[in-house]
């Protein structure tokens, strides 16, 4: 997927196809999947902050729950962890997709993550079980193929990812303070949850929500920009072995001689003396033409 006007037609398909079936049930089972994603964000970034993790449920409404404590300290960055890291994990695999590096490491690697995650956190029949063990398994397998699709199924989830990503966003146009960037607002002011929500914990929520959603768009502009406007070409590992075998050969040979071949210099040293290449005296008539 080298070229740039082909990388954009794709991209631009997915989403107009996305949109246009965005409430069919079968694009459900897709939104789940990303909701899973946003969740699992929040579920690394306490695991790397020192902290642990309980539970990770979905609600089938496109919302889902993670119950996990963060390190010392690191509350706000799992707090983060969800907008931000569906977003940068979408536009790593869109990155990945498009490129053509590393498809189907790529695949195990997000398919293990995920049978990893769902097998430890989710609960027993939840929804988020199904999701990860269904999303999870079907990676892996098709990791495990060198498969023409692998590299489309790369690029179709990373663009579902970052969409859905954007998509999430509008969530603060709403109920903020039952948002991520609404439970923020409240640590961070030491709001009480059972007690009437004040104003303070909703200016600070939108601020908040505001500067997720600069991050966000930025993650995705860098991410496709960078996309769009690499040129790839793409040499196969053996055909560039081979052609440069033949040019160090080439060179080679201009500069040594093949062995046992004469030189200009010999052949002209040979005659002045009268002789063959094979030192013995030249005919009369060439020397007689030589001279002449």
């Amino acid at each position: 997927m080298g070229n740039r006007f082909l990388r954009l037609t794709i991209f631009i398909s997915i989403a107009l196809t996305l949109f246009s079936f965005w409430d069919h049930h079968l694009v459900g089972y897709l939104k789940d999947f990303i909701v899973f994603i946003h969740e699992i964000g929040h579920a690394i970034a306490a695991l790397l902050t020192g902290g642990s993790v309980h539970t990770i449920e979905l609600h089938g409404n496109e919302s889902g729950e993670t119950i996990a404590s963060s390190g010392s300290g690191f509350f706000i960055f799992v707090v983060s962890a969800g907008y931000l890291g569906s977003c940068l994990m979408g536009g790593f695999l869109l990155n990945r997709g498009f490129s053509g590096k590393m498809i189907r490491p790529t695949l195990i690697s997000f398919g293990t993550i995920l049978l990893l995650m769902t097998i430890s956190y989710s609960k027993p029949g939840n929804l988020a079980q199904y999701t990860g063990i269904f999303w999870g398994l079907g990676f892996v397998l098709l990791g495990l193929f060198n498969l023409r699709i692998n590299r489309f199924v790369l690029v179709f989830i990373g663009t579902s990812i970052s969409l859905y990503s954007l998509y999430d966003l509008l969530d603060f146009t709403g109920n903020i303070a039952y948002t991520d960037a609404g439970i923020m607002a409240a640590w961070i002011t030491g709001a009480n949850s059972s007690q009437v929500v004040p104003k303070s914990v909703i200016v600070l929520g939108y601020l908040i929500a505001l500067l997720w959603s600069f991050f966000s768009l930025s993650i995705i502009f860098v991410s496709v920009k960078k996309v769009f406007q690499s040129e790839e070409i793409v040499v196969p590992e053996q055909e560039f072995q081979q052609n440069d075998f033949f040019q160090s050969s080439e060179n080679e040979n201009k500069e040594t001689p093949f062995p046992g071949e004469v030189t200009p210099e010999v052949m002209e040293w040979f005659f002045s003396k009268g002789l063959d290449l094979n030192g013995k005296p030249l005919p009369a008539e060439f020397l007689e033409k030589e001279e002449l």
